[in-house]
């Protein structure tokens, strides 16, 4: 705990307020801003099992290394498994799912567990598996073709190594949808409005307009069962708008 008893009483009363389900969500919020570590691993003891989630998940999002040996003790214990795994993934970068050998076998070996990166290999294998889909292409870009309803396939791209304009890395997610004509601009980029992540967007494709459905993620924040549901995402936007403008099923 800190040595600062003014932040330890700060700290002591937002873990209180995260047992009043009031004010437990602004009180994660400050504690992970604060990077509270130490005291939301103390909540990892705690007999609540809300209040161990909120401690798996602000750890997680403060890829806390610290944290990855009492959640490989969670996973041995069965508690919130899937919260837990996705935490470690968060922190580590290695996906072990909830395999408590190799989660133990990874720790005690020289891994770095502070690392925050995904390892690109089994990041896109582990996100074929949720996806059920074989994943081609290799390095940095890769794509993956998805059945979805009534027949049709979508195929989705995904590029690991893009950085924004502060240097972090990014993970890109892009679908082709058809051909951008003008008088559909409208109609096509007012869905932006009810999707829940990503956008579509205008790309000069072999020097013509198309429309595109793109996601970027934060690698450091990537896990598998994140990236597959933000690619079934995009794979359906799109096919519906590549059926809507061309009556095709081609991308």
């Amino acid at each position: 705990m800190t040595n600062n008893p003014e932040k330890a009483a700060q700290y002591e009363e937002l873990v209180q307020q995260l047992y009043d389900p009031g004010t437990r969500r602004a009180a994660r919020q400050k504690l992970v801003r604060a990077e509270a570590v130490e005291p939301l691993l103390e909540c990892l003891n705690a007999r609540e099992e809300l209040i161990i989630w909120a401690a798996v998940k602000s750890l997680g999002e403060l890829r806390a290394g610290q944290a990855v040996g009492p959640l490989v003790d969670l996973l041995e214990r069965d508690v919130l498994m899937l919260d837990v795994c996705d935490a470690l993934t968060a922190i580590t970068g290695q996906y072990f799912g909830t395999n408590v050998k190799r989660w133990r076998e990874w720790v005690d070996s020289s891994h770095d567990s502070g690392s925050t990166g995904p390892d690109v290999d089994d990041c896109v294998s582990c996100t074929g598996q949720y996806l059920g889909v074989r994943p081609t292409g290799s390095g940095k870009s890769y794509r993956f073709k998805l059945s979805l309803p009534n027949g049709r396939t979508q195929r989705v791209a995904v590029f690991f190594g893009r950085k924004d304009a502060k240097g972090n890395e990014l993970v890109v997610i892009y679908s082709e949808c058809g051909p951008a004509r003008q008088k559909f601009y409208e109609t096509v980029l007012r869905k932006n409005m009810g999707i829940p992540s990503g956008a579509f967007a205008i790309r000069d494709i072999k020097g013509k307009p198309n429309f595109v459905m793109v996601d970027t993620m934060v690698a450091a924040s990537v896990t598998p069962s994140a990236l597959a549901k933000n690619i079934e995402n995009i794979a359906s936007w799109a096919d519906m708008v590549e059926k809507d403008l061309t009556k095709e099923d081609r991308r």
